[in-house]
């Protein structure tokens, strides 16, 4: 009698722990990381039930924001609906984050949730948001601190490209600064193809000179030196060294190359990488495909 009592004391035991064991976000990344974003909605609202602590309930809850932004993108382009409400839900998400405890992971997912929408809505749909979502990044880098997040550097990025300049603060030399920065934190474990196109993209547009560009990073660093916040210091990322510093992806320095040349590397550097790198995401090589349909067009 007594030991078929501990047996079931234990076992309430190890089930009431089970229930109100601590969140651990190991599987819910994993499946993320590799692009199995339905399973990880599903396994991290079945956490979201457990009724965890405010920090825990915070961290799956910018988790769900994250994986809507790619729920959102998976969905067809023509089912526009579909795509604003995957995004609606990523940004309540991100809200109910804030709320409960503020993470600079909150903040971006956020960010990328009303960016998706906006770009789906439209250019001045997208424009109405800019405002907020530079708020958002700017708490990121100035007040948490954080300048090793990819993804916060990208969406800045892109935030800057995409603005008009005329009636807005789009700056394309400024987000070629902030991709250049993107592309300096990607996780080993990621390929992320579209952070190297982008920036190629930008600098086949800008199309300078191998001697205009040794020219300007040298200017850009006197802005670079003279600023007094993350945010303000890093617009000038790509000159901080006058273009006398060499990228990962080169063998020459910046200011020794024209902006068509680094594209042209940046695309081969990606390109290579993408045959031998494991493991290979579905948007791996949707990316991949947008990269060879522009390579394409660089003539």
């Amino acid at each position: 009698m007594l030991r078929t009592l501990s047996i079931i004391t234990l076992s309430l035991i190890l089930v009431t722990g089970s229930l109100f064991a601590a969140f651990t976000p190991v599987q819910a990344d994993a499946l993320f990381d590799s692009d199995h974003f339905i399973e990880a909605r599903s396994l991290l609202l079945d956490e979201l039930a457990r009724s965890p602590s405010k920090e825990e309930e915070a961290a799956i809850l910018w988790r769900l924001a994250r994986v809507m932004v790619s729920i959102g993108d998976d969905i067809d382009r023509k089912d526009k609906d579909g795509r604003y409400a995957a995004y609606e839900e990523g940004e309540a998400y991100a809200l109910r984050s804030l709320d409960l405890f503020p993470t600079p992971e909150g903040y971006l997912w956020k960010a990328s949730n009303v960016g998706r929408w906006g770009q789906t809505k439209g250019p001045l749909n997208a424009l109405s948001k800019a405002k907020g979502m530079l708020d958002d990044l700017t708490v990121i880098i100035n007040d948490f601190d954080t300048l090793d997040s990819t993804e916060t550097w990208y969406v800045l990025s892109a935030l800057y490209n995409e603005v008009p300049s005329l009636i807005s603060f789009g700056n394309n030399d400024w987000a070629i600064s902030y991709g250049r920065k993107a592309l300096e934190h990607i996780p080993s474990h990621l390929l992320y193809p579209g952070h190297y196109k982008k920036v190629a993209e930008e600098l086949w547009a800008r199309n300078w000179s191998a001697s205009k560009r040794a020219k300007e990073l040298a200017k850009i660093q006197k802005n670079w030196n003279k600023a007094t916040s993350n945010i303000e210091r890093y617009r000038y990322y790509e000159g901080k060294d006058a273009g006398k510093n060499t990228p990962f992806y080169s063998s020459v320095n910046l200011n020794a190359m024209s902006d068509r040349q680094e594209a042209e590397l940046l695309l081969a550097y990606v390109l290579a990488k993408y045959t031998v790198f494991t493991p290979i995401k579905r948007s791996d090589t949707r990316e991949i495909e947008e990269i060879e349909a522009f390579k394409a067009t660089m003539r």
